[in-house]
């Protein structure tokens, strides 16, 4: 089963779905970097309100793979081949 993380950035801050803050950049470009380096592919924009005009809100997702699955795709890949040569 796929499982997805979820962040959204909101001026210069990653945040959790939950609320709880994941980083703080200097700057909304250092974040949008972070994000892409890490994985994060951009799912959905929350425009500002209108009555409270602010920031627009960026929702972000990536696959979440469990370690054990990391392990059994590393032991999967096919590994270079070496001949072995004989005296002759």
């Amino acid at each position: 089963m796929v499982r997805w993380e979820h962040r959204y950035l909101l001026g210069t801050m990653v945040f959790t779905i939950a609320g709880d803050v994941v980083r703080d950049f200097d700057e909304e470009y250092d974040a949008w970097s972070w994000l892409e380096q890490e994985g994060w592919g951009l799912v959905a924009i929350e425009p500002p309100d209108p009555v409270k005009p602010g920031a627009c809100k960026y929702y972000f997702k990536r696959q979440n793979v469990p370690p054990s699955s990391t392990a059994r795709m590393v032991s999967t890949q096919s590994l270079p081949a070496y001949q072995q040569r004989g005296r002759g």
